[in-house]
């Protein structure tokens, strides 16, 4: 039986995720190219991957149509085959530009493509990029009044047979490593911009009395910019200023975000010409809000501090959320698939989610801003792990002995021997902090997953501290902790959960900890197949299981220094069947009460201490 979700039956092939693919930059103009193109797969060649030359999608090759933008792997894209590391795979299609846009200069972009793309226009190169999980673009040649074109994507995926940010891909999938997602996996779209100067983006700072925040408007040329923000009650405040340069938005009467308040201030920011005409107009939103460690109120010395949003203290309660699909894998089957997640995890109880390994798509951190989700966003792994093995992952689960990550046998042991692959690690993390670094629902970044890839972890945590001091950073989740984080941070599995080192005293973080077992049939990946740390037969005692776990492990941790938790996970994925929900969604495995009720027990064990809040 092939299992899918309820968004499955839904998916319209001929405009699949139809939705505006960047809801925190808006611009009226768009064309989707999601939807059926052509494919082909052949042997890659001995060179370059721009110097290959397109097939003709004849009889030769194995080719076909791929419904965009899912992946070949996945039952959604048509394909249902994995692209091995010695293949390329190739789309086509055409494009024809509205007759509305004449007069402007048009953008090829891509939210996202796995791993290396060659993107060819009219049969001529027009452009690269390296990386699986980042937006990029291309503008398209000015024609003398061409409005059609042939577009042709070339893109090669080593898997994890190369050592590039992968995050849970593996071409032989078992465990905690899922299916490969290769070739297009996000949305492609056309946008015109103005001919003369366009607006790239925002970088905004919340002030420090959460009394507005400051804007730099970024374009293509300096320019006067002006920005109309719409205030709670229907109220406008306008406040002008030059491009590339910090405008202050004094706002009244200002209304932070949290969980409990998500609200994003609208704002419409305008390129202005020397007459004072808008040149180019985008829509975005901004929130008020702040996230530090502090001290306990009314805490004894040497307490551990607590998390602070608002300056008010907070316990971050976020299952791990993998953000995978039966039907299509990374991609979301629809935009409404990333909704449920969250919201049913708020449903339980729950403030916060930890992306793991996963860049997802903007929609996914657009929902989260005005649902009100707090987020814990990590890096995507690559590299090796250098715990492979029972020996080694006991040494550093059970005994908190860490390994360190700076020698040269460090470095070959986590795959970054060499430095082209370690500054490109670099490059992928701070890529997305740049794309992701305006949305008020992340507070916390993680740069290495348990020994991934893991290199010189104090060094890159300073650096992204200095990229981004907004946010809280855990350096290193889950065993080879270097000092270097915000959080003594750790994955327990299968045994006891411990309380934090007493010479230890930052903040403690079980970043992972749980991922009890339930197979419920029909709604199993493989029926034979299960992967978890702990097993159950059956409903109830999973329940019991669950709730001995939370009150009688995690609760009592509070008191020893607690601040925030991860539970593993909101949902089974392919063989690790320890989700809240099935891998299709459709089954809840808990009792929703019961979860709830746990959790608030949890928030008021931390309320308790202090004021806290949750």
């Amino acid at each position: 039986m092939e299992l899918s979700s309820p968004w499955s039956a839904s998916v319209d092939a001929d405009s699949p995720l139809p939705e505006y693919p960047r809801p925190d930059m808006v611009r009226p103009d768009w064309l989707s190219l999601n939807g059926p193109w052509e494919y082909a797969i052949r042997e890659s060649g001995p060179g370059a991957l721009a110097d290959e030359v397109a097939p003709d999608f004849g009889p030769a090759d194995r080719r076909g149509r791929i419904i965009v933008p899912f992946a070949p792997e996945c039952a959604l894209s048509g394909v249902g085959k994995t692209l091995a590391p010695t293949e390329t795979l190739w789309y086509r299609r055409s494009i024809i530009l509205p007759a509305a846009w004449a007069g402007r200069r048009v953008m090829l972009r891509f939210e996202a493509v796995d791993y290396l793309a060659a993107v060819f226009v009219d049969g001529a190169l027009l452009g690269e990029h390296r990386g699986g999980y980042l937006p990029f673009a291309f503008e398209l040649p000015a024609g003398d009044g061409v409005t059609e074109h042939e577009l042709v994507v070339a893109v090669r995926d080593p898997s994890d047979a190369g050592l590039q940010q992968r995050g849970k891909q593996a071409l032989k999938p078992a465990g905690i490593l899922y299916t490969p997602t290769s070739g297009v996996w996000q949305t492609v779209w056309l946008e015109p911009v103005p001919a003369a100067n366009a607006i790239l983006g925002f970088r905004i700072e919340t002030r420090a009395d959460l009394g507005g925040a400051d804007v730099v408007v970024e374009t293509e040329r300096p320019a006067d910019v002006a920005i109309r923000i719409m205030l709670p009650g229907g109220g406008i405040l306008d406040v002008r200023g030059r491009s590339g340069e910090s405008i202050a938005a004094i706002v009244p009467s200002p209304r932070p975000w949290s969980p409990a308040d998500p609200y994003l201030y609208a704002f419409r920011a305008e390129i202005l010409d020397v007459s004072g005409a808008a040149v180019d107009s985008v829509d975005s939103y901004f929130a008020l809000r702040r996230v530090d460690l502090g001290p306990l109120p009314g805490a004894p010395d040497g307490e551990r501090s607590v998390i602070r949003l608002n300056g008010e203290p907070i316990f971050v309660n976020a299952p791990l959320d993998q953000g995978y699909w039966p039907e299509s894998g990374m991609t979301p089957p629809a935009d409404e698939a990333l909704v449920f997640d969250i919201e049913s995890m708020r449903a339980l109880g729950f403030n916060g989610l930890r992306k793991h390994v996963k860049v997802e798509s903007r929609r996914f951190y657009w929902h989260a801003d005005r649902l009100g989700m707090l987020v814990i966003q990590d890096a995507v792994s690559g590299g090796r792990n250098r715990a492979a093995g029972t020996a080694r992952i006991a040494a550093a689960m059970i005994l908190g002995v860490p390994a360190e990550d700076r020698s040269a046998f460090a470095l070959h042991g986590a795959g970054r021997a060499e430095k082209a692959d370690r500054d490109e690690f670099e490059a992928d993390l701070f890529g997305m902090v740049a794309l992701l670094r305006n949305h008020p629902s992340i507070v916390m970044w993680t740069i290495f997953n348990e020994s991934w890839g893991q290199f010189e972890s104090a060094r890159v945590a300073d650096r992204l501290r200095s990229a981004d001091p907004s946010r809280l950073v855990d350096a290193v989740s889950g065993w080879h902790d270097r000092g270097a984080g915000d959080f003594r941070s750790r994955h327990t599995y299968i045994v006891k959960l411990r309380k934090p080192p007493r010479r230890d005293r930052r903040p403690y973080f079980i970043s992972e900890y749980g991922g009890y077992n339930l197979a419920v049939p029909g709604h199993m990946w493989d029926d034979a197949a299960r992967f978890g740390y702990k097993f159950y037969d059956d409903g109830p005692s999973l329940r019991e299981g669950y709730s001995r776990l939370v009150r009688d492990q995690l609760i009592p941790l509070v008191d020893r220094g607690l601040r925030a938790a991860v539970y593993t996970q909101v949902s089974d994925v392919e063989i690790e069947s320890n989700g809240f929900y099935t891998y299709d969604r459709k089954v809840l495995k808990y009792d929703a009460a019961v979860v709830r009720a746990l959790n608030e027990e949890l928030y008021a064990a931390f309320g308790r201490l202090g004021r806290g809040k949750a």
